[in-house]
């Protein structure tokens, strides 16, 4: 099996950046001149990125207690911890954070040991720095994104080679997890059938694949190198990013290429995130003079995620375009010009022109949530959209979040908000915190979403329906909600009720993690 080479090239010439329109305060953001090139503080006027988009850095393991990555690691909220259970039964156990498939195990960082590459061991998470290095936290440096879930999937070893089972397997995971956007710092010249077909199906899947073109100054329509190559006919399954140096000049070492590649962005004298563990040896968090197609990939992967958060219905193929058409030119010969993709990655002018770029969609489901609000809607049959009063109420309708479709912002604009939905008559009790009355709830035929309270006259009552475990189905109900309840008769006698549907505080709560 061919090996995939991460090629690292170390520079040290390092000059301030410019002022952006948005600065972070970040203590070495001045070194960061790349984002300045980018106009990523104008871009930052739209949007900081989402911690909803999850971008997989597929690489040689990220650090995940770096001060400045470690509120933008991706959780994988149905494992416990610890626990050596494959909770979620994906086929993996404890994969809290992603996965190591070097080592087959839940913890994707670096290997360090006797043999290790510095550069190697620091390189994923260098990358995962440029994607989503937390922003305006006043340390360190800033990520494209300053909000945004990094999902680490480990491939390359201590030495940064690995082979395309892994990188197969990985893309896999990535599809099966809810990866948005997949990060390939990594490049080599074999075309391998079972990681080609993983990338066609995570682009069917909908996930923007952004890859690396290679630091070999080749040209890949003679000698193809993949991922970055990875298509078929008129789909293009694969990002493929080449680099420029702060003249907006092609890098000496970048692979180049009519076929594979897309579009440039930065990728030399690149300041960023070391790996940090100062009891293995690795003291310095922070480190410059970085240099590779490896850096430009991410830039690009970061844009990517930057655009999803602000209109996260954005196809693969509408992506490619917008960032294809948002690009500054690239200096060289007028005959080389498009060996280098369209162009220098603009932030700025791709979030600009994205609007243009959104499919309308067709609201398939009931319900629906947007990234900047914390509230599920439900669609009504008038065609506004109510707010769910919490996750518990919520809950009372549903048994997971599996039916509540993402959209976008402004989708919500179509929708008038026409008011609250409130528990399931039928599902649970509830009491009012200023009263001591415990009241079912009872269907109401003139606004189904304001169920009618029924107080329960006596404990006996409540037990001979209930049971003895009556108490259990009682949840709290904040008082200034009391108004939008309507009020029905008192329960003065006991009743027939469906136990079957009722579910517990308990049940209630753990559904809501």
């Amino acid at each position: 099996m061919k090996q995939f080479i991460a090629s690292i090239f170390l520079c040290t010439f390092l000059v301030p950046a410019s002022v952006f329109a948005l600065v972070p305060n970040d203590t070495f953001y001045d070194e960061q001149w790349y984002l300045d090139k980018m106009q990523a503080g104008v871009a930052w006027e739209t949007s900081t990125g989402s911690d909803d988009v999850v971008i997989a850095v597929i690489d040689s393991g990220v650090d995940l207690d770096h001060p400045d990555l470690i509120g933008n690691i991706w959780q994988n909220s149905t494992e416990i911890a610890g626990n050596g259970v494959d909770d979620d039964k994906n086929g993996y156990i404890d994969d809290l954070h992603g996965w190591d498939f070097v080592d087959e195990d839940g913890d994707p960082t670096p290997e360090i040991n006797s043999t290790a590459s510095a550069d190697a061991i620091s390189h994923g998470t260098l990358v995962a720095g440029l994607i989503g290095a937390t922003g305006d936290n006043a340390e360190g440096v800033t990520g494209v994104n300053w909000n945004v879930s990094v999902m680490s999937l480990r491939i390359l070893d201590e030495q940064g080679n690995g082979n395309a089972i892994t990188a197969s397997e990985a893309v896999d995971y990535a599809i099966a997890n809810g990866a948005d956007v997949l990060n390939l710092s990594f490049s080599g010249m074999s075309n391998d059938r079972a990681l080609g077909d993983s990338i066609e199906q995570a682009y069917e899947a909908g996930i923007v694949i952004i890859s690396a073109m290679g630091n070999d100054g080749l040209n890949t329509d003679q000698s193809p190198v993949y991922p970055a190559c990875y298509m078929e006919g008129d789909e293009d399954w694969v990002i493929g990013v080449a680099a420029t140096n702060r003249l907006d000049k092609a890098a000496d070492f970048t692979n180049y290429g009519e076929d594979c590649v897309d579009i440039s962005a930065p990728g030399v004298d690149i300041f960023g995130l070391d790996y940090y563990d100062p009891s293995e040896g690795f003291n310095e968090a922070y480190n410059g003079g970085w240099a590779g197609t490896s850096m430009s990939a991410p830039l690009v992967a970061g844009a990517v995620g930057l655009l999803l958060s602000a209109y996260p219905t954005l196809t693969p193929s509408a992506m490619k375009t917008v960032l294809q058409l948002s690009v500054d030119p690239v200096s060289a010969e007028p005959a080389l010009r498009k060996m280098y993709g369209t162009g220098r990655l603009n932030l700025a002018n791709a979030l600009t022109i994205a609007p243009n770029f959104v499919e309308e969609i067709e609201i398939s489901s009931d319900y629906i949530k947007s990234p900047s609000f914390e509230s599920v809607y439900a669609i009504t049959e008038t065609g506004g959209r109510r707010a769910f009063m919490n996750a518990t109420a919520y809950f009372t309708h549903e048994d997971s979040f599996d039916s509540v479709m993402g959209v976008h912002d402004g989708d919500l604009e179509d929708y008038d908000l026409e008011g609250l939905v409130l528990p399931n008559p039928g599902v649970v009790l509830v009491k009012i915190q200023s009263n001591r009355d415990v009241y079912a709830l009872a269907e109401n035929p003139s606004n189904p979403y304001a169920p009618r309270l029924r107080a329960i006259a006596t404990e006996e009552i409540a037990i001979s329906m209930y049971g003895e475990q009556w108490a259990d189905y009682v949840i709290d109900i904040d008082p200034t909600f009391f108004a939008r309840f309507a009020q029905g008769g008192d329960i003065t006698s006991p009743e027939t009720v469906d136990l079957s549907i009722m579910k517990t505080r308990a049940e209630l709560a753990q559904l809501a993690k």
